[in-house]
């Protein structure tokens, strides 16, 4: 598992979008489509900015994680947040998608030193062949000793078993047209 760098953000868009093309959360999100590769150039930098960025040794998978401790407010977090207002989500789905925000906000736990797993995505012709596990693997390893748990969200069904095969428990669901799944693993 190696960390990102600024060089990496072709790579990790290209993964990313290709592997949330179907994905209904990420979908929620984005004006049509073809604005799929700008919500990930966004999360990138998000993860950059209030988190880390990963890689597995031979980058066919990534991971945004993003710590609650490090949430930025300043100049740069803005102007990202208003990069993503007019080329991802567009003015007349900005109370839409904020509304799911702030439901996932105050849904996620508040009472405990946790990362959040924000997107975790593998080069789909490879998918099924142990990659996402292994690497999760090593994000659960590396967080356990600096954090007490690790958090993520999921709407896409087929990732449930996977999740809760890696001692994931399910602790809150909403709906938002689709079933969005709250999962936390402690240490």
């Amino acid at each position: 598992m190696i960390r990102a760098k600024k060089g990496d953000i072709p790579k990790l868009i290209s993964i990313l979008t290709e592997s949330f093309e179907d994905n209904k959360s990420a979908n929620f999100a984005v004006k049509n489509k073809k604005s799929l590769p700008e919500l990930f150039k966004y999360s990138v930098a998000k993860g950059f900015l209030c988190g880390d960025v990963w890689l597995n040794d031979d980058k066919t998978a990534c991971a945004i994680l993003l710590d609650p401790k490090k949430k930025k407010s300043g100049f740069q977090s803005v102007w990202l947040d208003l990069t993503l207002v007019f080329n991802v989500v567009g003015l007349f789905r900005i109370k839409k998608v904020r509304r799911k925000e702030n439901i996932t906000e105050q849904t996620l736990p508040h009472n405990i030193d946790y990362i959040h797993l924000w997107f975790l995505g593998v080069e789909p012709k490879i998918q099924g062949n142990g990659i996402g596990t292994s690497f999760l693997q090593e994000l659960i390893q590396f967080y356990k000793s600096s954090k007490e748990a690790i958090c993520l969200e999921t709407s896409t069904l087929v990732n449930i078993p996977f999740y809760e095969k890696q001692g994931f428990s399910r602790y809150a669901t909403k709906y938002f047209g689709f079933e969005f799944f709250f999962y936390i693993k402690q240490f």
